[in-house]
């Protein structure tokens, strides 16, 4: 994956329905810059104005990232330039998107991608209460000896 030292920036067209999404979201938009990012969500009425054909790229499956040189970039390859447009982690990006880390990269994001919206429900969406409340209904282990069993 080719990260270029110079970019004007890039649009992310993501699931604004998703936690995790917007989760990311904010957590990126909250870090130091190294180009400007725009974030959309696939859903807003604007969004097809913006990038023609959008639909046709299926955005409610994985993430979508056009760049100012007019690349299109999807699933783990488009969280790595969002990753690469914050400053402080380009050089974490560059790794992730070279040929030893991309990969699993991939993976990983098949995996997220494929349970985004369970996971959302739990951990993004869900207030810090609920999701306390959620936890402690579960069962605790009983550990004796070093090793624990569900009773």
């Amino acid at each position: 994956m080719n990260l270029p030292s110079q970019i004007k920036g890039i649009e992310v067209f993501y699931d604004g329905r998703c936690g995790m999404c917007c989760s990311f979201h904010e957590w990126i938009n909250q870090q130091p810059r190294a180009f400007g990012i725009e974030f959309i969500p696939y859903q807003a009425a604007h969004a097809e104005r913006v990038f023609p054909g959008l639909g046709t790229l299926d955005p409610a499956r994985e993430m979508i990232v056009r760049t100012s040189a007019n690349e299109i970039y999807r699933g783990a390859e488009a969280w790595v330039w969002c990753l690469y447009s914050c400053a402080n982690y380009q050089a974490a990006a560059r790794r992730l998107g070279g040929p030893g880390l991309l990969p699993v990269a991939i993976h990983a994001c098949r995996v997220l991608a494929a349970n985004r919206h369970a996971l959302s429900k739990v951990f993004f969406r869900s207030k810090e209460r609920k999701v306390r409340e959620e936890l402690h209904c579960m069962e605790a282990a009983e550990c004796g000896d070093g090793f624990c069993v569900m009773k």
